[in-house]
């Protein structure tokens, strides 16, 4: 404790001296006065005793000297002393200082904007309590490394789970959602076990958890809501608790409603309603159907090690007790924070890149500091000649260079997080509007840590080189230099022309990997191969189990309703399908030709699948190029039959004619022979990260019904397709008040939702590469600005013996020219980096193209031949006598 107010009291000497100085002030007069007093009472007069007791008392200002050495902190006196000197420093040149400041906001600004978007998708723990113990248990295969369970599968684990933990599961399934009053609208739903909510410590914030019983088909008629689907279709309303709903035609009771931290779009998405799994007997028992996706939590006592190595075990007997089921087949954990949507696929390389590109505007800004910082440090070189040769040591010499350099960063660090504020903020309206749904991007003790270590490491790198000219300073030469010699030696011009080409070659990088990602998007969104898009309405529906039952139902509502979406005013066909041309087909089976040897098996071609109704190809512009339709004759009874893409036809028959050929469709156990009866043109997909499966197969929709399909309905030419939403929209409520239309829109409009994320990446990568090109721009015009007024002498001499204005001009403009072509030719390669990364992000997208690489490389030049010009132009028009006189 007595250690503690001593070390207060020395700070508060540092930190309040004015006022201590004024209370030992106060104290010596004190005991002055007393001591005088005493020689009065003694009998002196009051003169003499004043002199007596100074003389007894001693030199005041030797008394107050000593005292402050007791309680002074050194190193923090010099430490404050050399910030107000470098606080001065700064003030004096305001213009410098501003331009230090605002570069380094926006490049400490935009890397750490960026890395809390990456902490918000990746870093950021999911909102579940002790989040790291849970896991997402997989069972792999050599089709799928994070395949799902099946029914009987999981029910087995749930009974030895005494070894590992909780384990519960789910399953994704759309659902129609409709009350009496109400519109009805696809719901996105998921089926969880009992104890789903309790695996995860998530409890209802209005009514109550699943019960046990609550698991069984005929007892599952009860639905937990998310606070998203409370507030919007239900307006937040208290008594929500008992009311009746109808999901897939069926009523159901709400008996609760997820708190708002539930809704984690990187985990579960934006699910609107959970339900109770609802397996009777037959699925229950079931070891093919893979649906479940399986959620466990490790007990207290678990290891990682020790679980990982049971749930493998575990899945190893599988393999052994039930071999057509399993075998080929392996189970692993993975933790639940490492299976977020934001570290999946290609998402972490885009967020690497995007990290990567950020820190290039970051350094391109500590270079613009460096040079401008060691172009004032050689023009301040005779005043640290004149301290050095006063006695002032290397470390005097340096402390103030480093005090301003800290006093730029923590300035420029605090205007960084004005700025990553307002680009989190735009970025979150920007990814919002582009979703519908809210995303927020959050600024938490990582990123605030972010920015500080960024400010910190910024001050060093650009303070290095300022610091390195101090301590090489040869203090005879610079003392008879005089005003000569203020551009630096050669070592130090081949440095900040060695900075010039780092921030050009950066620049370029950025520069060319948004021009490149720009260009590959307006490609994927403005492609159509093999379909079309204009005069187009698309949308999902969703039949309910409850209403339609069978296939025969089903296939006799679609019958209708094609009948009454092609007698729409302004509607020349429609059709249903899987699957819309322009996304994923997800049905992918093997394939083999009949009559021929079967492929090894583990090795059969594989084919996305789509089933459609008769008019599909006329109604999405697909190509016909061989054989023929499909058409009436092709029902639920009839012989099946095939239609092929071009590609597809090549790869089995080559030249042969492959129409009456016969092929084999293997899904599972199950094998289906039919013929092919027609050849279409290739499609390709409008999404950037799916790698196109190059061959494609239809097949009648009537001969495989599904109860989740999509619309799709084509208008004439005088047709405007935003026109007949409305009408498709009644046409389909007439046949079905409780039947959904999810994203009814035209498919232009639908193919831009889809790819808003691109949007977004694309404005993301145009900012980053505007500001780079921008810092490096202001760089290269603010070091030749700052070098022609140092080589003012030099010019005029030159322009005495006779060198005409263009002469200096061209001068400096080689020389801008030249670093910023040495920059640019080092950036191509770094381009060649990011074009790469985004390949492995987005597969869909091309991103190579000499014409972008060639327009980047010549837009720079121009940058900096304009940069070079300004300065070049000032420097031309040097007055003579006025420089020689001075100089």
């Amino acid at each position: 404790m007595e250690a503690l107010r001593h070390l207060l009291f020395r700070l508060r000497a540092v930190f309040q001296r004015n006022r201590l100085e004024r209370e030992m002030a106060e104290e010596m007069r004190f005991h002055l006065a007393r001591r005088a007093a005493e020689h009065v009472i003694d009998g002196m007069p009051p003169d003499e005793a004043r002199n007596a007791a100074q003389r007894a008392f001693g030199g005041v200002e030797q008394i107050k000297e000593r005292a402050r050495d007791q309680h002074r902190i050194f190193w923090l006196e010099d430490f404050v002393r050399n910030l107000r000197i470098a606080f001065r420093q700064l003030i004096k040149s305001p213009g410098f200082t501003l331009l230090a400041v605002i570069t380094l906001g926006l490049g400490i600004g935009a890397n750490t904007a960026m890395f809390s978007v990456l902490n918000s998708v990746m870093l950021k723990p999911l909102p579940y309590p002790d989040s790291a113990q849970l896991d997402r248990i997989f069972r792999t295969t050599a089709q799928n490394t994070e395949g799902g369970v099946s029914p009987a599968d999981f029910f087995d684990l749930r009974r030895e789970s005494d070894r590992y933990g909780e384990v519960a599961a789910c399953a994704f399934t759309d659902a129609s959602l409709s009350e009496p009053g109400h519109p009805a609208e696809m719901a996105f739903g998921v089926r969880a076990t009992a104890n789903f909510f309790s695996t995860l410590r998530v409890q209802p914030q209005l009514g109550r958890d699943f019960r046990q019983g609550e698991e069984l088909r005929g007892n599952d008629r009860v639905v937990i809501i998310s606070q998203r689907l409370w507030q919007n279709r239900f307006g937040g309303k208290v008594d929500i608790i008992g009311r009746i709903i109808r999901i897939d035609g069926i009523p159901h009771e709400i008996v609760g409603v997820l708190p708002d931290s539930f809704n984690e779009w990187r985990h579960l998405g934006w699910v609107d309603l959970f339900r109770p799994l609802g397996l009777d007997n037959e699925k229950s028992t079931d070891r093919r159907a893979a649906m479940l996706q399986l959620i466990g939590r490790r007990a207290g006592q678990v290891s990682r090690t020790e679980a990982s190595n049971f749930i493998a075990q575990f899945g190893a007997r599988l393999a052994k007790n039930f071999p057509d089921a399993n075998t080929g087949s392996t189970w692993r954990t993975v933790s639940l924070n490492e299976t977020v949507e934001g570290r999946r696929g290609g998402t972490p390389a885009i967020f690497a890149m995007l990290i990567g590109l950020s820190g290039f505007v970051l350094l391109i800004a500590c270079s613009n500091l460096a040079n401008l910082f060691l172009a004032r440090t050689i023009a301040r070189a005779r005043e640290f000649a004149v301290r050095a040769a006063l006695g002032a040591s290397r470390s005097q010499l340096l402390r103030p260079l480093l005090a301003e350099s800290l006093l730029l960063a923590l300035a420029g660090g605090g205007f960084a997080i004005l700025i990553a504020h307002w680009i989190g903020d735009w970025f979150s309206a920007r990814a919002s509007a582009g979703t519908g749904l809210p995303v927020t991007v959050v600024f938490d003790g990582h990123v605030f840590g972010w920015a500080l270590a960024a400010a910190l490491v910024t001050a060093l790198i650009f303070d290095i080189a300022p610091a390195l000219f101090a301590l090489r300073l040869d203090v005879n030469e610079t003392l008879k230099s005089g005003a000569r010699g203020s551009t630096g030696g050669r070592g130090h011009q081949r440095f900040r022309h060695g900075l010039i080409i780092g921030q050009f070659a950066f620049a370029m990088v950025l520069l060319a990997g948004a021009a490149l990602f720009i260009r590959g998007v307006y490609e994927l969104n403005n492609t159509r191969a093999g379909w079309k898009s204009d005069h187009l309405v698309s949308g999902t529906i969703l039949l309910s189990p409850a209403t339609y039952a069978n296939a025969a139902e089903m296939t006799t509502f679609r019958r209708l309703a094609l009948e009454r979406l092609e007698a729409l005013p302004g509607v020349t066909s429609a059709s249903i399908s899987w699957r819309l041309p322009y996304f994923v087909w997800r049905d992918t089976r093997k394939i083999a030709v009949e009559g021929r040897i079967p492929p090894q098996r583990g090795l059969e071609p594989a084919a996305v699948v789509n089933g459609v109704t008769s008019r599909y190809f006329e109604t999405v512009g697909t190509r016909v190029l061989a054989g023929r339709a499909f058409d009436s004759r092709d029902t639920a009874t009839s012989p099946r039959v095939f239609i092929i893409n071009q590609t597809m036809a090549r790869g089995l028959f080559g030249n042969e004619n492959p129409i009456e050929q016969r092929l084999v469709e293997i899904d599972g156990d199950t094998r289906v022979s039919g013929e092919i009866v027609g050849v279409v043109s290739d499609l390709q997909s409008v999404l950037p990260d799916i790698v196109p499966v190059a061959f494609q197969l239809y097949q009648p929709l009537a001969q495989e019904p599904r109860a989740y399909t999509q619309i799709a309905v084509h208008t004439s030419a005088t047709t405007a397709p935003a026109t007949i939403l409305a009408g498709v929209r009644a046409a389909m409520m007439e046949l079905d008040p409780d039947l959904p239309i999810r994203r009814l829109q035209t498919a232009e409009d639908s193919i831009a939702s889809s790819n808003f994320q691109l949007d977004v990446l694309r404005d993301v990568l145009s900012c980053l590469a505007a500001l780079g090109l921008g810092l490096a721009a202001l760089g290269i015009y603010g070091i030749i600005a700052r070098t022609m007024a140092q080589r003012t002498g030099e010019f005029a001499v030159r322009l005495a013996l006779g060198a005409g204005i263009g002469n200096i001009t061209r001068m400096v403009l080689i020389t801008g020219v030249k670093l910023a072509l040495v920059g640019a030719a080092l950036g191509l390669a770094g381009a060649f980096g990011v074009s790469k990364l985004i390949a492995a992000g987005y597969p869909g997208i091309h991103a190579t193209s000499v014409p972008i690489l060639i327009g980047t490389t010549g837009l720079l030049i121009g940058i900096a031949l304009l940069a070079c010009w300004l300065p070049a132009r000032r420097a031309g028009k040097v007055d003579v006598i006025v420089a020689l006189r001075a100089e």
